[in-house]
Formats: C-alpha cells, sequence, structure tokens
C-alpha cells in the first residue's frame, strides 16, 4: 500500500491571478487546478475588492471547474515601515479570512524581511509579528506556508523575504512553533544557493511511516512550486557565485534540477497535494515573446512536468 501510494502522481496547478486571460491560459493549457493570486497589483485584493465581489469571483471559478488549491499573497509583513508593516499586516488578516469562499486553507506567503537588519535580527521581529498571526491563522483554520524565495537584490544583495536557507527556516519555527506555519518550497531557490532540493525534502518533510509511529516532528511541506534553475558558467566566472547574475530561473526542463528525483523524494515523505507551476515571465518567457510562442513553451513544459510527476 505504501509503494502505491508513493507511485501515485502528484497533482499538477498553475499559479495565476483572478484575470480573463490567465484562467483562459491554463483552460488551454488542460489545467484546471489554481493558485490564487491576490494584491495590489492583481484583481482581487481585500483592500479594494469587497467581500460580495470576492465571494462572486469563487463562485465563477467553481461554475468553470477551477479547484483553488492555494492563495497566493506575497507581501512584506516586517517592512522597517511602520506604516506599510500594519497595513500588510492587516492585508494578510483580510486574505485568511477570505480563504474559506474559495474552499482552501492554504496561503503562500513571504516571511517578509527589514532589508537593513541581518536574518538574524529579524528573528525579534519576526517572532513578534507572526506569533499572533498563527493564532490567528489557527483559529480560522488556515495554513501559511513560507515561500523560499531569496528576493536578493542590490550589493550587498538584501531583499523583502527571509525565509530562503534551512537555518533561517529552522531558527523561525523555533521562534514561532505553530503547526499553522509551513513552508511553500520552490526548489528553483535552493538550486540557486547551491542547496540540495531533495536533501531539503529529506529535512523538512515526514515519512508516513514516521507519521504513523506519531513522531513529535511537524511535516513542515505545505505546497509546492515548480520552477527550474541554471547555472551561467562564463557570468560565474565573470561576477562569481554571490552574484545574482550568475544563474538564471528557466522554466521546468530547461534548467539543472532533477524534477524525477525532487518529486520522489517528496512522495517518500508523504507529501500529497500539488504542484503549483509559475508562468513567470523570465528567460524562456521575455517580454514581447508572441502569444503562440508563449503557449508553446508553456504547453512544452507542462508536459514534461507530467512525466516527472509520473
Amino acid at each position: 500500500m505504501e509503494d502505491a501510494m508513493r507511485d501515485a502522481a502528484l497533482p499538477l496547478a498553475i499559479q495565476c491571478p483572478a484575470d480573463e486571460t490567465a484562467l483562459a491560459e491554463a483552460i488551454d493549457l488542460g489545467l484546471h487546478r489554481i493558485q490564487l493570486r491576490i494584491g495590489p497589483e492583481f484583481p482581487l485584493d481585500p483592500e479594494t475588492t469587497t467581500r460580495a465581489e470576492i465571494g462572486h469571483t469563487a463562485e465563477q471559478l467553481a461554475r468553470r471547474g477551477f479547484e483553488v488549491v492555494a492563495l497566493g499573497c506575497y507581501r512584506n509583513p516586517l517592512s522597517p515601515d511602520l506604516a506599510e508593516r500594519a497595513a500588510e499586516i492587516a492585508r494578510l488578516r483580510q486574505v485568511m479570512d477570505m480563504a474559506s469562499l474559495f474552499g482552501t486553507d492554504l496561503i503562500g506567503v513571504f516571511a517578509g524581511r527589514d532589508p537593513n537588519r541581518s536574518l538574524e535580527d529579524n528573528l525579534p521581529i519576526f517572532r513578534e509579528v507572526w506569533s499572533p498571526l498563527a493564532d490567528d491563522a489557527e483559529r480560522l483554520g488556515v495554513r501559511l506556508a513560507f515561500e523560499n524565495c531569496t528576493m536578493l537584490r542590490g550589493d550587498p544583495p538584501r531583499g523583502i523575504n527571509m525565509a530562503f536557507t534551512p537555518s533561517i527556516l529552522e531558527a523561525m519555527f523555533a521562534a514561532v512553533p505553530s503547526a499553522q506555519l509551513g513552508i511553500e518550497l520552490d526548489p528553483s531557490h535552493l538550486a540557486k544557493q547551491w542547496i540540495d532540493p531533495v536533501v531539503f525534502v529529506e529535512s523538512f518533510g515526514i515519512t508516513p511511516a514516521e507519521a504513523s509511529a506519531g513522531t513529535s516532528r511537524l511535516e513542515r511541506i505545505f505546497h509546492v512550486h515548480a520552477k527550474d534553475h541554471e547555472t551561467l558558467p562564463d557570468q560565474l566566472q565573470t561576477h562569481g557565485r554571490f552574484d545574482i547574475r550568475a544563474s538564471r530561473d528557466r522554466l521546468p526542463g530547461h534548467g539543472q534540477i532533477d524534477f524525477p528525483a525532487f518529486f520522489r523524494a517528496l512522495r517518500c515523505r508523504g507529501y500529497r497535494d500539488a504542484v503549483t507551476f509559475e508562468p513567470e515571465r523570465g528567460t524562456d518567457l521575455p517580454t514581447g515573446i508572441s502569444a503562440e510562442d508563449r503557449f508553446q513553451a508553456l504547453e512544452g513544459s507542462i508536459a514534461y512536468l507530467r512525466r516527472a510527476l509520473a
């Protein structure tokens, strides 16, 4: 029985906003599971969209056969600007409150970061902000999954998300030991840092046998993204590996990540939920690409993922 469960293909979803063009593309690609993007840059945002409008959108998605596997709201609730911090905390509370309208209990988020402080110096702020948010999540029956995106920019590189290394994630879960907090795992952000995605899965997942034995260790991988990554040897020689120009994101199947091994590790560690494809613009989908070329690129990558997932 355990072998059969391990060998079952994981379901494939796509990340998109509640935008007609994006939703039509998802249908054309044969994907009816979606992670719905929420925020001020998208059609749905709790600051500007009424609950009735949000509920209407949820009904329309269900009527068209879409299953919302998760919401995604990637902001900075640890901003050093206290007014911005308060606004983003309030936004996230509203997003948590609306999750049930879409039939999901999962929200992908950034942990946030004060970019002027070290990762360790962000921990007290993280505890102060996320302890009450974790309590709210438990009350509402939702889970919050920290995407492990580096978000590093500038020199020295700083960003708005602290949750990108195994060591800092362990420290975060020790600071706020809530079962409502977990990881939204994107292997491309690990590959960028020369971290093995399979080893990461083995560190933060638990096997079915461990779960049956009642281990006290929590399963922390709540959701998985699919994006590939590759090192650029010429740029690496010129700029060194600490420079973001030394590598680039790719569509799955066009980079260096061993997705079949990654998905096997997830299944062996008990992961059964959706893998969400991110059709981000970038090296494979440059600005100005034709609609036909874009669709062919996405279609080819999805075909690769389906083979890897099976």
